[in-house]
């Protein structure tokens, strides 16, 4: 019986802050918590020492965005934005919303560590991180980054549409942290 009292404030707090948090703030307001800093606060303390307020910093509800960025035309043309999103489990997502382009046919999303592609020469193919093949060629996408890269995955900093058959950059979205 008492483990279950000292449960209810943290899942209480979570289920409060995350509709608090969704309504009154913007996840772009505050970086997020390092993952180990929010996996291990909820043990560190009794729960009688937090109060309701205070214990949403300690609980991820959900990703983070981390940076931002939009498309530009390399040799071709694709409209949206991009997020890097830092997610609870302590992963990397990127995000594509509002997206739009003519063809997916042997186009992969990949991350270089470059500050922008202007042109196809900027792409270092052995630096690349490949997220694989675009799935649409509309809207919302998720690609996520590899679990081996997730400790440097704020050193990649322009998500790029990568022509695998002709070996170039289709368009380009550079990424500002938020």
């Amino acid at each position: 019986m008492p483990r279950a009292n000292l449960a209810l404030p943290f899942v209480m707090a979570a289920l409060l802050g995350g509709c608090t948090s969704a309504a009154t703030s913007s996840p772009l307001a505050s970086p997020s918590p390092s993952p180990s800093a929010a996996l291990g606060s909820p043990s560190s303390g009794s729960p009688s020492s937090g109060s309701p307020s205070s214990a949403p910093s300690t609980v991820t509800s959900g990703p983070t965005v981390v940076a931002m960025g939009t498309f530009h035309r390399v040799d071709g043309d694709a409209t949206g934005t991009v997020a890097l999103e830092h997610l609870a489990d302590g992963s990397f997502s990127i995000v594509f919303e509002d997206f739009k382009i003519a063809s997916a046919q042997h186009t992969n999303v990949v991350l270089v560590p470059n500050a922008d592609v202007i042109k196809d020469t900027d792409v270092d193919p052995k630096k690349i991180v490949d997220l694989g093949p675009l799935t649409g060629t509309t809207g919302m996408q998720d690609y996520k980054v590899p679990a081996e890269m997730a400790a440097s995955a704020m050193t990649y900093h322009t998500v790029v549409l990568w022509d695998t058959a002709m070996t170039h950059a289709i368009a380009a979205a550079p990424l500002a942290a938020k």
